[in-house]
């Protein structure tokens, strides 16, 4: 009995389990416990027993143990495991026994409670290196009773992830919670901070051990990658002392390489030594951590030092790092604390030396290599004319509201030296001349883990780079107008317009001169191989002027035509290419046709500016068009139309360049729409009467009512039936627009009437509504046993029946005497018992039996057992 009872005495008081990624499926996992040394049971901690979560443990030894007091001992195991396939894994210790006394905990009868913590591990190849929170604070610490009690338990996570803090119940086992668990009584109240993780207590009411759990999770891009469960004890003591108020520090940024300081103070109401410690993230980084200097702060009453991080280019990361303060005075080794927490994000350094140069009709966008090497790419942007932004504090990227937009990644190599250019020709179009064009650029830095290898969270954003502005020589044609003259399969034409080049360095780019007119067709903005219709010779630079021509016999009634001008001069009697204009293309129109409506969607793709959109419609009785609106959308609906009558449009619109002060007109092709009623009727709003009123009724009763404001030309209906929720519709009967009303008496009924509905409108076009909303209905199960029968042989009531039956599916019948004997059983729905024990084939006698019957009833979508029990009078005379 002494081996028993000191085997199992009462020690364990905190613990968690930590691990971190060695290699692979490969993990070291770090358990830490804390247990009481005055107990004879302590002398057993030197092993633990580690449940791996894949149906595999190992006893791992321990392999450091420290006095923190007089009465708690930390414990460190460490033991690795290689995992043979990804998944998701709890990792565990059960250890006997807790310390006795724990209030919230079986009443305070504890010391039968099973110690047991778990972590939680998810290997993937898609979220890459993965290592569990580290909590860096010790989790048994003081407090006093009615006074405030604070703790954080310093967490970091070295992969960045983001973590979230909850209580949950202590457990005793996987899935097996402790008895009769209780969070800790407070006269304010008791909770942790989901971001930061800082527990408050506000206040304790009665003095005592106390056990807690807090678990840390962490998130990856959304996704739950692991989290530590801490299971912790409180001490609270009948003593009078407040813990020290810690000055809040605000969040920072900083780039990468440049350092970050701040002040921290801390003060005692209580006229006691303070020392102030660091914990989390910054302090815990491999490369340049952050410190204190005086490190620790010292100070009676008052306590100051400074806290300094030199960062580092490894630092930089899309999350924050969060710094726990801790302050605690002398009044007792195990005392509680004061805390703050604040945040430091670390931006990567914005692209310097960002150029401009022009060539041909684009711009090659330059700039030197993120200082970092860190980054795996780029991005571009583009908006017309200065922005006048200049990032603020702490803003990454680039926001939308600037005007700037992504039109270009380039993809970063350490090694490369072509990885910080772009060129932007406008996707191959050009880009218009004398228009500002003003760029930035942006680095992206992948993520990574503590090791530096890549893993599968968030990029961040470096800070925008300073802006770079120009414009467009024009050194090339430019185009004005492409504007159908003529609609027609074979016989189309089209007005194409242009400027002159304004410059041209006629020593490098020599006499004669040619323009080169190319035509392509624009299909889904994709404009295929372009083929010369048209040139023009010109033996001065002088001579070339403004001009236009027609493109004929072409098929502007089904192509969208796009044309670009090529400038050719003569290089040792070679004709050479010179330049070329920007692409413009012809308005296109698509006509889509609906109930009384034409709708009108412009197509446009040109170097200018259009700023407006004249919609022209043909008068069916002079054959003119006339001018129906002028928009700025390049979608027009033409409403109150006749169905059945085609109208025909064109549409004229009006734009500009910013640096051509006329105005430019392009006509579309002509496009004819005839409207048809396509929209489809409003459902009815349907009920559904069930006949669970009359015994011998099976049919279901259907009504319904029109929505009047979109049921105008029903003309007709269907009714839809399915059985069970899964199954589809089947149209079981139609009618016309007079009748509201359906009987569903077909005979199938008679075995089931649940099923669901749906009534669907048919107007005069065979439009038919959509089947959106539907009434399901439920049998109506009857099913008694009479409490009286007479096996006399007299032909009446001989045979136990039940009264009409329906909608069961079957039953399970048991009759017993009083003295529990079974007599009879069956599964026959109409039961059929004469009164004879189904062992001995004996009558039974008269009185009262007694039966249990599972009546399984049909449903919708399910049986349903009810069962029922009551009492059988046998009476033979």
């Amino acid at each position: 009995m002494l081996l028993c009872t000191d085997v199992y005495a009462t020690h364990y008081r905190a613990g968690e389990i930590t691990y971190a990624q060695v290699s692979g499926r490969r993990y070291k996992i770090t358990v830490t416990t804390y247990t009481d040394p005055q107990s004879r049971a302590n002398r057993f901690t030197e092993t633990v027993t580690i449940y791996w979560g894949d149906n595999k443990n190992d006893v791992a030894p321990r392999t450091s143990r420290t006095n923190v007091s007089a009465n708690i001992q930390k414990n460190v195991y460490t033991f690795e495991h290689e995992y043979q396939t990804d998944g998701v894994f709890i990792v565990s210790i059960t250890e006997q026994n807790r310390v006795d006394g724990i209030i919230n905990i079986n009443g305070g009868q504890s010391s039968n409670t099973a110690f047991f913590v778990e972590s939680l591990i998810r290997i993937s190849s898609t979220i890459g290196n993965n290592q569990s929170p580290i909590l860096t604070v010790p989790p048994i610490v003081d407090g006093c009773l009615q006074f405030l009690y604070l703790h954080n338990p310093g967490s970091y996570d070295p992969d960045g992830d983001s973590l979230v803090y909850s209580l949950t119940t202590p457990r005793m086992g996987t899935g097996e919670d402790v008895p009769n668990y209780e969070n800790p009584r407070a006269s304010d109240s008791f909770a942790i901070n989901p971001q930061n993780g800082t527990l408050f207590w506000s206040k304790s009411i009665v003095p005592g051990l106390y056990n807690i759990a807090i678990k840390v999770s962490e998130f990856r891009n959304g996704l739950l990658v692991g989290f530590v469960v801490r299971d912790m004890q409180i001490r609270i003591r009948d003593c009078v002392n407040d813990v020290p108020l810690v000055t809040k520090v605000n969040n920072s940024c900083v780039v990468a390489g440049d350092s970050v300081s701040s002040i921290i103070t801390a003060t005692d109401n209580n006229i006691q030594t303070i020392t102030i410690r660091g914990y989390g993230a910054p302090f815990q980084v491999p490369i340049k951590p952050a410190f204190f200097s005086p490190n620790p702060g010292v100070g009676l009453s008052i306590a100051t030092t400074k806290f300094i991080w030199k960062t580092d280019c490894s630092h930089i990361r899309n999350a924050s790092y969060q710094a726990t303060i801790e302050a605690k005075d002398d009044y007792n080794v195990s005392n509680g604390a004061g805390y703050t927490t604040f945040n430091i994000k670390v931006i990567g350094p914005a692209p310097k030396n960002v150029t401009a140069k022009q060539i041909g009709n684009g711009f090659r966008i330059s700039w030197s290599k993120d200082t970092c090497q860190l980054s795996n790419r780029y991005k571009v942007y583009r908006r017309i004319d200065s922005s006048f932004w200049n990032p603020a504090f702490c803003e990454t990227g680039i926001p939308a509201t600037t005007g700037f937009k992504l039109i270009g990644e380039v993809r970063s190599n350490v090694f490369a030296t072509t990885d910080t250019s772009f060129y932007d020709d406008n996707n191959g179009q050009g880009l218009s001349p004398l228009i500002n064009y003003c760029y930035r650029i942006v680095a992206v830095f992948p993520a990574r883990s503590a090791n530096g290898s890549f893993i599968g969270g968030l990029s961040s954003e470096s800070y925008a780079s300073t802006e770079i502005c120009d414009a467009i020589i024009r050194s090339k044609p430019i185009i004005t107008n492409v504007s159908v003259t003529t609609t027609n399969a074979l016989n189309g034409a089209l007005k194409l317009s242009w400027l002159r080049p304004d410059t041209l360095d006629t020593t490098i780019y020599t006499p004669p001169y040619k323009l080169v007119f190319k035509r392509g067709i624009l299909t889904n903005g994709i404009t295929g191989n372009y083929s010369t219709f048209a040139t023009a010779t010109y033996p001065t630079f002088a001579s070339i002027g403004d001009s236009s021509l027609i493109d004929s016999n072409i098929n502007t009634l089904s192509n969208q035509y796009s044309y670009k001008i090529e400038l050719q001069y003569d290089s040792f009697g070679v004709t050479t290419f010179a330049d070329v204009s920007p692409q413009a293309a012809s308005l296109y129109n698509n006509i889509y046709s609906t109930d009384n409506t034409n709708i009108l969607n412009i197509g446009e793709n040109v170097p200018w500016i259009n700023n407006s959109y004249t919609v022209y419609r043909k008068n069916n009785s002079t054959g003119i068009f006339d001018s129906v609106t002028t928009t700025t959308s390049r979608t027009y609906n033409d409403t109150g139309l006749v169905n059945g009558i085609s109208y025909c449009y064109y549409v004229k619109s009006k734009g500009s360049y910013s640096f051509y002060l006329q105005d430019l007109f392009n006509n579309s092709q002509e496009i004819c729409g005839t409207p048809v009623d396509t929209v489809r009727p409003c459902q009815p709003i349907l009920s559904v009467v069930p006949p669970c009123d009359v015994f011998n009724d099976f049919s279901n009763k259907l009504s319904w009512i029109p929505r009047q404001q979109c049921a105008d030309d029903v003309v007709g209906y269907n009714v839809y039936y399915k059985k069970i929720l899964s199954d589809s519709f089947v149209k079981i009967a139609s009618g016309n627009a007079a009748i509201l009303n359906y009987i569903d008496a077909r005979e199938i009924l008679k075995f089931s009437i649940a099923g669901c509905y749906a009534v669907t409108g048919i107007d005069s076009f065979n439009n038919e509504s959509f089947i959106q909303d539907s009434v399901c209905i439920d049998n109506c199960p009857l099913y008694q046993i009479p409490n009286v029968f007479t096996p006399n042989n007299d032909g009446k009531n001989d045979v136990l029946r039940p009264f009409p039956y329906r909608f069961i599916d079957h039953i399970k019948l048991r009759i017993y005497n009083r003295w529990g004997g079974l007599v009879f059983e069956t599964d026959n729905l109409d039961i059929g018992w004469d009164g004879t024990s189904m062992d001995t084939k004996v009558e039974c006698s008269n009185g009262v039996y007694f039966y249990t019957c599972d009546i399984y009833e049909q449903y919708l979508n399910e049986l349903k057992n009810n069962p029922k029990r009551g009492t059988i009078q046998l009476i033979r005379e």
